[in-house]
């Protein structure tokens, strides 16, 4: 919560975080005296195996990735600071922010202080011409006839809300409703498109309807298909945690730290794997379809999916795999060799993300612009034709 409430002996960890940076700057809140270890328990919430328990779920991925995460930690391993975002929304917030402590700058002085000399180095002219006109057209901002540009009407009621200078986005609830009866309500970070699937009050809905302006969300009941997901805010995974975890499951040891329940599921997770052939290929055939684990990270996943889709191939992928609807391995291999042929256009590809909001105020920045930063800082294209090579070498 960012709250400094003195000495600490140990930290409740519930549920793995995204990152090892946010493991070891958990940990690091307690044993802050010289005379104390530092004890973090990590409580990881994996649910038991019935009937309809997918593959992936039966390889429990919550505690592998809590020992993949803790190994690279004891490592010390951290991921790599990331220079390729844009950080649109930040951007837009620090545009909003100048001209309200200004009250008026020109374009050119505005993109001198923020991104030439500032810290959006990656936004370029033509980009922050293009948010500026965007901005414009949602009245958060407006040029005055002598050429500065000041706050527009929108922009001065949001720069006046006391959450203004939070950065992060604020925990806005959507409620849930099946005809007139209120099922409930969930934070809009985690509301997915129209037509898929969430969990809540214990049953499967699918979402027929989203009325943003009433933060209400349409739904029917829908037991037969399992929900997506909930993403976490900042949820990205990195390749590293992914190979670690990959490590974990086709070793023997059990480490130490382990208590007996995770040790039984850790043992399950690995009989799994060896049954269905994930310690000889990453690859399961199916039927109609192909599980591909490719142990790479968030990003890296997001590209493979939407390569597929962009064959028209249908696919959905899990925290582990992604599944390809396809009639045979030949038709699987022939898209993987398809994709290291050529060079996919990551801007392309970001056109096909079904949600391209990912942070507080990238809703108002124009779609082009959004395509472009979310190719940059949410798609790995590289990453994508390599391992795809190396699954067909």
């Amino acid at each position: 919560m960012g709250m400094d409430i003195g000495n600490v002996r140990a930290i409740g960890q519930i549920d793995t975080p995204w990152s090892v940076a946010s493991m070891v700057q958990r940990l690091g809140r307690s044993g802050r005296r010289d005379d104390e270890p530092q004890i973090m328990r990590v409580y990881v919430r994996e649910d038991s195996p019935h009937s309809r328990s997918s593959l992936t779920d039966l390889l429990f991925p919550d505690l592998l990735r809590a020992i993949a995460m803790t190994r690279l930690m004891l490592e010390k391993w951290l991921e790599p600071f990331d220079q390729s975002r844009m950080h649109v929304s930040t951007l837009i917030h620090q545009i909003m922010s100048f001209l309200k402590q200004k009250g008026g700058m020109p374009a050119a002085d505005l993109y001198r202080a923020l991104c030439q000399q500032g810290p959006f180095r990656s936004v370029n002219k033509s980009q922050f011409a293009m948010l500026l006109r965007g901005l414009a057209g949602h009245d958060l901002i407006q040029q005055v006839p002598q050429g500065d540009l000041i706050l527009g009407l929108l922009g001065e009621r949001i720069t006046a809300r006391f959450d203004f200078y939070v950065a992060f986005q604020t925990a806005d609830e959507f409620v849930i409703r099946c005809g007139q009866e209120e099922i409930g309500k969930l934070p809009a970070t985690i509301i997915p498109p129209v037509g898929e699937h969430l969990l809540l009050a214990g049953k499967r809905w699918q979402v027929k309807e989203v009325i943003f302006e009433k933060k209400l969300v349409l739904v029917a009941l829908s037991p037969g298909k399992k929900p997506r997901p909930f993403p976490g805010a900042g949820s990205e995974i990195h390749t590293r945690v992914m190979q670690e975890m990959k490590k974990v499951l086709l070793n023997n040891d059990e480490p130490a730290y382990l208590d007996q329940n995770s040790k039984t599921l850790l043992r399950a997770a690995r009989q799994t794997a060896f049954i269905v052939g994930l310690d000889k290929s990453d690859v399961v055939v199916g039927r109609q379809s192909i599980q591909w684990f490719p142990w790479v990270g968030t990003r890296t996943m997001r590209t493979l999916g939407l390569l597929a889709t962009a064959a028209k191939i249908a696919n959905e992928t899990d925290p582990l795999s992604i599944n390809y609807h396809v009639s045979s391995p030949d038709e699987f291999h022939a898209h993987l060799r398809e994709v290291t042929k050529n060079q996919p256009d990551a801007v392309a590809l970001a056109r096909l993300m079904p949600k391209k909001a990912a942070e507080r105020f990238d809703d108002l920045a124009p779609e082009q612009l959004l395509d472009e930063a979310n190719a940059k800082s949410r798609l790995d294209v590289s990453e994508a034709r390599a391992v795809c090579a190396a699954q067909l070498a």
